[in-house]
């Protein structure tokens, strides 16, 4: 085949996107039944074609290896690219938000709502940009909420600790203590509590009455949306870490493309019981 299927562009050696590099791009997509470690199943084309360059090139032939090097290589400067542009962009933004949120402050005494925080644009010229914080008010009222259930979580564990006479250092952590600094984790860090700020909420409610703290946590629960029966307690420290195990192995299920959804729902429960049952013995 010959002639230009691309527009041209003495400045950019990519060829222009037009009907030709659509259908190429279509035509890579196209899902087709090949053999993987012996069994057969579905890839892009441009998946399997990959997969045969990489076979090949493991088998010693010298084009292959070649060509599976550049396109390493080129993939390696693309990403790069994109990292770079993306970069800029949000350095951009997080500088104008840095000076809106000051102008915010000295006008009104407090912060904007407004998104993402500054403080929350993350930037790293070599892994690119996280926003490790609310984008959106949608956002914002989630993280509200999860504050909330941590408090909630708090108030929990004061309240089992004086249930069960637990008042030493080396008591083992309450379910309630685990599931709050697991979700004050997910927060961006500006609104994390730091182990003092647990500390001293701890200390404060030891201080309580066993009927205050069943109102307080009960209440706590309420203001969190889930009506919780006074004097309920939350399972044990060590079966929460035992369901904690197993969402990477759950995750990896969902993500293989070999099962359908009943398939995956069935490798699932057989996951849980096998875990569950191990756990007990």
């Amino acid at each position: 085949m010959s002639g230009n299927n691309g527009d041209n562009n003495s400045d950019d050696d990519t060829p222009a996107m037009n009907a030709f590099w659509e259908l190429v791009e279509a035509l890579g997509k196209t899902r087709v039944t090949i053999l993987k470690d012996g069994q057969p199943t579905e890839a892009s084309i441009e998946s399997a074609v990959l997969q045969r360059l990489a076979a090949s090139a493991l088998n010693g032939s010298v084009q292959s290896i070649r060509q599976f090097n550049e396109l390493q290589r080129m993939a390696a400067e693309n990403k790069q690219r994109d990292i770079n542009s993306s970069v800029t962009q949000w350095r951009a933004i997080r500088l104008a938000q840095r000076e809106r949120f000051t102008n915010h402050i000295k006008k009104h005494g407090c912060e904007p709502l407004d998104f993402p925080h500054p403080d929350d644009i993350w930037i790293d010229d070599r892994t690119g940009v996280r926003i490790r914080g609310p984008l959106d008010y949608d956002d914002y009222i989630a993280m509200r909420h999860t504050q909330r259930i941590i408090d909630a979580c708090l108030w929990q564990d004061a309240l089992e600790r004086r249930m069960n006479g637990l008042h030493r250092e080396d008591d083992p952590p309450s379910g309630g203590l685990l599931l709050a600094e697991l979700l004050n984790q997910t927060l961006p860090r500006r609104e994390q509590l730091r182990g003092g700020d647990i500390v001293f909420r701890m200390m404060r409610r030891e201080a309580l009455s066993k009927r205050q703290l069943l109102t307080k946590a009960r209440q706590a629960w309420l203001d969190a949306g889930y009506i919780i029966k006074r004097g309920a307690t939350l399972r044990s420290s060590c079966y929460i870490l035992r369901i904690l195990r197993m969402i990477p192995d759950a995750k990896r299920i969902c993500d293989t493309d070999d099962l359908d959804e009943e398939e995956q729902l069935l490798a699932l429960q057989a996951m849980i019981r096998q875990r569950m049952a191990s756990a007990t013995e």
